[in-house]
């Protein structure tokens, strides 16, 4: 390539830059495409946390369903979201059809721990580019801890955006809180609460005493009728393993 050329192709090419990164998404798996059972389940589950679930990204996995005619999914699909989740795309497993993703322009994506046969044939790998320079060290930003000297009554919501939230009193049925890191609650908790709710699964809840209503850590939930009576109780820590949410007395 000539050196003009060469040149040209490099500033053309400095308005965008191509990078991969690791994303965590919510993926919503659908068991039927009844429409009332859907409205049902899709309006009880964003009723459980609406601040933290409208307007979240999600993938539909739609494997569970077996053979299901196009139109059919594609109701089903703008009952996700007429209820308030963003679709971003649709996983079929060995199911997968190109009509619905035309279709419904959504892309067919593949989830992680399939087998090799299962994913799609690999496209042919391009060259290897020059690394890139080491990037310059950029300073750790230090975000405050929130913290709530008073009860959280129900109907609040209380959020500690980018760190962690200390309640000192007690949580209400009926409220919520809210932090992208930890939560420690001081009192007995018995609304909801959700740590690590930007994917954060190395989040913890503590609290004083537990009878809460819902549990998350990264978008995955106990409501209280999954929490048994021996996990509720005095000192519990909230942690998450794999997809399950563990219930311990610290």
């Amino acid at each position: 390539m000539p050196p003009d050329a060469a040149s040209a192709r490099g500033t053309t090419l400095r308005a965008i830059e191509l990078k991969g990164r690791m994303m965590l998404v919510s993926i919503l798996r659908l068991h039927t495409v009844d429409a009332a059972e859907l409205d049902a389940a899709l309006g009880a589950r964003m009723a459980e946390a609406p601040e933290l679930m409208r307007d979240m990204p999600v993938v539909a996995d739609l494997e569970g369903l077996g053979p299901v005619p196009v139109p059919d999914l594609l109701v089903a699909l703008e009952h996700v979201r007429r209820h308030g989740f963003k679709l971003i795309g649709i996983h079929q497993g060995a199911t997968a059809t190109e009509p619905l993703a035309e279709a419904s322009g959504l892309p067919l994506l593949v989830l992680g721990g399939k087998s090799a046969s299962e994913a799609p044939a690999p496209r042919a790998k391009p060259a290897e580019a020059a690394p890139p320079e080491a990037a310059a060290p950029v300073p750790a930003v230090h975000t405050p801890t929130r913290v709530v000297n008073q009860p959280v009554r129900s109907g609040q919501q209380i959020y500690a955006r980018g760190g962690d939230l200390i309640v000192t009193g007690a949580v209400s049925a009926g409220a919520e809180v809210l932090a992208d890191g930890h939560i420690h609650v001081y009192g007995t908790l018995r609304g909801r609460a959700l740590a690590g709710v930007r994917g954060l699964v190395s989040a913890h809840i503590f609290c004083r005493r537990l009878d809460a209503e819902l549990v998350s850590i990264g978008g995955h939930y106990r409501i209280a009728e999954d929490i048994v009576d021996g996990e509720r109780g005095e000192n519990r820590l909230v942690t998450l393993s794999g997809e399950t949410i563990h219930i311990t007395e610290i």
